[in-house]
């Protein structure tokens, strides 16, 4: 019976990798949007240490005293900043320190509890979701590929991020062997589709989204595509206690913001590069157009992948209604091409955001805040509290301002 039921699902099988089935619905994590140059950074010519081991290891023991090596975390912190030219100072260690105390208190590969009850139910759920075929695809996850080390096994059995990232990898390749799709896994299209159906995207000990690391890695190999086994090796460096580290920083620091406070760039790290700007834009945008914006940072819609789509945004619409009511003068193809630039610094600099701004401070006789911290609720069963970026820019500014009264 249990070949019979195997014959009958090599069909669902492809089904199954064609048509984004594949990611079994791990569980939501809170995505940071990260659609950006990554590799956008604070040059600073051969930065000078400002800050000793020894403090920042000391440092570390004050935010968690529990934690062993400081001085390992301590190290690897300042080579980071090194290798990415930035100063090995007081604030940015202090900064880092917060986002890591906040996300992980510094473990590499945190555990999650109750991880593997949460995501068993939610690939159950996402399973009931497809009609005739879920149940049938659940039995088959109980027994594939060997029934004492099933798929549904060792979600059960996950305790970190990592368990759950390598059992969806390890399924893809079973399935991939077992009805010989092999062909698939070197195809870009299908590569594109089975890593953005993995939900474990948000990573280590500062929770960096792989998406982030993978375009900094494609960047460094002047736009060359990674291939599966060279993300999976991304992957794998982000579980590491450096890895985590190092594409953190860079996500956290490695960029310049125009920012008057700290808190700002903590609300970015969670909420997408710019997304505090990008948030007091839209609030302007509202203000003289009396239209009820979300302010979430995101001027523009993206798909799953990060690409720009060609649907209009809440945004984008009420651009268009103040371009005709106070006649800006700014073509429809103007506004999009200077909205697709929101996620650089660059936007600053558009035509679209100066006459915005300008407008504002005409009518209101107000000056045009710069940053706001982003209206946005997460999605996360890891927890069953409440998640907004505004309660994690909070945490990690407070946590951030203790570190540098030490």
């Amino acid at each position: 019976m249990l070949d019979d039921l195997i014959d009958g699902l090599r069909k669902i099988a492809l089904w199954v990798l064609s048509a984004s089935f594949i990611g079994l619905g791990f569980w939501a994590y809170p995505t940071i949007k990260d659609h950006l140059n990554a590799t956008q950074q604070t040059n600073i010519a051969n930065p000078k240490p400002t800050i000793a081991v020894n403090q920042v290891t000391a440092l570390i023991k004050a935010a968690e005293p529990q934690r062993p090596d400081p001085k390992s975390w301590a190290i690897d912190m300042l080579d980071v900043l090194k290798q990415h030219g930035l100063a090995q100072s007081k604030e940015n260690v202090c900064s880092i320190i917060a986002v890591v105390d906040q996300e992980s208190g510094f473990v590499a590969n945190p555990a999650v509890p109750n991880l593997g009850k949460l995501s068993e139910k939610a690939v159950i759920n996402k399973l009931n979701q497809i009609p005739i075929l879920g149940g049938q695809a659940e039995k088959f996850l109980n027994t594939f590929p060997d029934p004492k080390q099933s798929f549904m096994a060792r979600i059960r059995s996950a305790r970190t991020e990592r368990d759950l990232d390598l059992a969806y990898r390890d399924l893809i390749t079973e399935l991939s062997k077992r009805y010989k799709f092999d062909f698939l896994i070197k195809n870009s299209l299908a590569r594109n589709l089975i890593e953005g159906q993995n939900e474990i995207d948000t990573i280590g000990s500062m929770q960096v989204a792989v998406s982030f690391a993978v375009q900094y890695e494609r960047e460094q190999r002047q736009g060359k595509a990674l291939s599966l086994e060279e993300i999976y090796q991304v992957r794998d460096k982000l579980y590491t206690r450096k890895g985590g580290l190092f594409y953190g920083t860079l996500l956290l620091l490695g960029y310049e913001t125009g920012y008057d406070r700290k808190i700002y760039r903590f609300a970015d790290f969670n909420a997408g590069r710019y997304a505090s700007r990008n948030a007091a834009f839209q609030a302007l945008i509202s203000e003289l157009t009396a239209q009820k914006l979300m302010l979430d940072g995101d001027l523009l819609i993206y798909s799953s992948s990060g690409t720009i789509t060609n649907t209009l945004s809440q945004t984008e619409n009420a651009l268009r209604l103040l371009n005709l009511k106070y006649s800006l003068n700014l073509t429809d193809k103007k506004i999009r091409s200077d909205l697709m630039l929101e996620k650089s610094q660059n936007f600053k600099d558009t035509q679209t955001y100066k006459l915005v701004r300008e407008l504002y401070q005409k009518q209101t006789k107000h000056k045009p805040v710069y940053a706001i911290i982003p209206t946005i609720t997460l999605n996360s069963e890891k927890t069953s509290r409440i998640l907004t970026t505004e309660r994690f820019a909070i945490n990690v500014n407070q946590r951030y301002q203790t570190c540098m009264k030490r």
